[in-house]
């Protein structure tokens, strides 16, 4: 694949940026790629570049979570009129084709640079400490098994859809020459490997994981100078990264996706159980600090592993919720309450924390990113909504349900766990990027507000026009 040889010859070069700390990700240099390994602090900062690139508003931090992936899922009733293309699946429209075409490139360019890492790691890593080379080689190895997953659940069939097709190249090295597609379930079996090394090499060093007692976050003003002094603070915020149980947790979904049911509710049942996440409750809100607001407090107890974004509000909220903003995004009255129902409409606490009116006109605006710092890549809920579809156990969702609003009113005997799964997705990942991937995991022939039968057409991005012409695709 020619082109994406290119992304990852120039990926590096590019992309590493010099920061003062972890957290502070504005550019203040760019270095070469001979300079930047020299030292612990250039695989920190080389790290840190990735989790930039992937809060980017074209990936992550937009079109991945709230912008492109929830058109497709029919969260919103207006989308862009240039865009319209898309909630109708006509993938060749220019400027819908322009968007899938960059969720391709900057998955690949971030690819290229775990490769880079990873390389690097391999020829140079002795400059750094065991510890750090170890968190530094498993976080890179997690990303590009991310990456990869949804490059794979984005632009090639589900399992379930044709586990043995072909589907997209895994890029485990840093090469020019071209890489072959691989089946689905090959890729599957490569996103699994690099989790699985991950897993190990993250298992007795990461501070959120199971060789430690007890974790915990600070608000960003409450740690002091000398928390930084350790590697520039580079081990906190564990939960603004791939760390162990963000692994754990991928595992999960990715088990899912290939319908082992036993290996997902394990991998499930291990972040639930571990005590380092869990639901907000009124208990948890009072006693937060002054001014928290409802999703800061979600963000700092619920996600497991999550991309911190410094101008979450103005360059990334006001982009797609935001009167004429760039992909300006609404959901209207009746489609709200079709999702949330006319009981969860005023009872559910995501009804009634994550959206806010328009200035004019009907309709509302998520405000789920107008505070705060954090994106979710993935979430305590998520893992609940998992083990009750792997199990069939229904208890785990109502565990959801209760933490959600509805401890007084569980669902009726008899309920159909599959359908109520699929409305506790609905409701709960709005504007994440996740409902589209439920929907083409499962297959389903239709989709709540969709006005075509889904198929393969319109579950299956195209490929850029150019990897078709130079790269390696059948």
């Amino acid at each position: 694949m020619r082109k994406i040889g290119i992304y990852m010859l120039a990926g590096l070069l590019l992309l590493c940026m010099g920061c003062n700390d972890w957290l502070d990700v504005r550019p203040k240099s760019q270095v070469k790629e001979s300079d930047l390994f020299e030292s612990e602090s250039g695989f920190r900062d080389a790290l840190t570049g990735i989790y930039v690139l992937m809060g980017r508003s074209e990936s992550y931090g937009g079109q991945r979570t709230m912008g492109l992936m929830d058109m497709v899922a029919q969260t919103y009733t207006e989308v862009p009129y240039d865009l319209e293309g898309i909630v109708s699946y006509n993938y060749r429209l220019d400027a819908v084709k322009a968007l899938i075409d960059t969720l391709w490139s900057t998955s690949y360019n971030a690819i290229a640079n775990c490769n880079y890492l990873l390389r690097n790691i391999e020829e140079h890593g002795d400059v750094m400490s065991d510890n750090l080379r170890d968190l530094v080689q498993g976080e890179a190895l997690a990303l590009r098994a991310f990456l990869h997953f949804d490059l794979l659940r984005g632009f090639a069939p589900s399992y379930k859809m044709g586990k043995d097709d072909l589907a997209i190249p895994y890029m485990r090295e840093v090469t020019n020459a071209p890489v072959a597609q691989s089946t689905v379930s090959k890729v599957l079996d490569y996103i699994l490997e690099d989790l699985t090394t991950a897993k190990k090499l993250l298992e007795p060093i990461d501070p959120i994981g199971p060789a430690f007692a007890d974790y915990s976050e600070l608000p960003e003003d409450d740690y002091e100078p000398d928390d930084y002094i350790t590697d520039d603070g580079f081990w906190l915020y564990r939960t603004s990264r791939m760390n162990y149980y963000g692994v754990v947790a991928c595992m999960a979904r990715v088990y899912l996706y290939k319908e082992d049911m036993q290996n997902a509710l394990a991998s499930a049942l291990e972040v639930i159980n571990s005590g380092r996440f869990e639901f907000i409750s009124d208990a948890i809100i009072a006693d937060e600090p002054y001014g928290t607001t409802y999703m800061e407090s979600v963000a700092r107890h619920e996600y497991i592993s999550s991309l911190y974004v410094y101008d979450l509000l103005e360059g990334r909220s006001d982009v797609f919720f935001k009167e004429l903003a760039t992909y300006e995004c609404t959901i209207d009255d009746g489609r709200k309450s079709l999702i949330f129902t006319d009981l969860g409409i005023n009872l559910d606490i995501r009804s009634k924390n994550m959206f806010g009116p328009r200035d004019a006109g009907g309709g509302e605006f998520v405000n789920k990113y107008m505070t705060g710092t954090q994106i979710p890549l993935i979430k305590l809920s998520e893992m609940y909504l998992i083990a009750a579809e792997a199990s069939g156990d229904i208890d785990y969702l109502e565990t959801l349900r209760a933490n959600r609003g509805y401890g007084s009113n569980p669902l009726p005997a008899g309920a159909d766990l599959q359908n109520e799964i699929q409305n506790e997705y609905r409701k709960e990942f709005i504007a994440e990027g996740q409902l589209f991937y439920y929907y083409k995991r499962q297959n389903l022939a239709s989709i709540p507000f969709a006005s075509k039968t889904m198929n393969r057409d319109t579950y299956v991005f195209p490929v850029p026009d150019n990897e078709l012409e130079f790269g390696n695709f059948k």
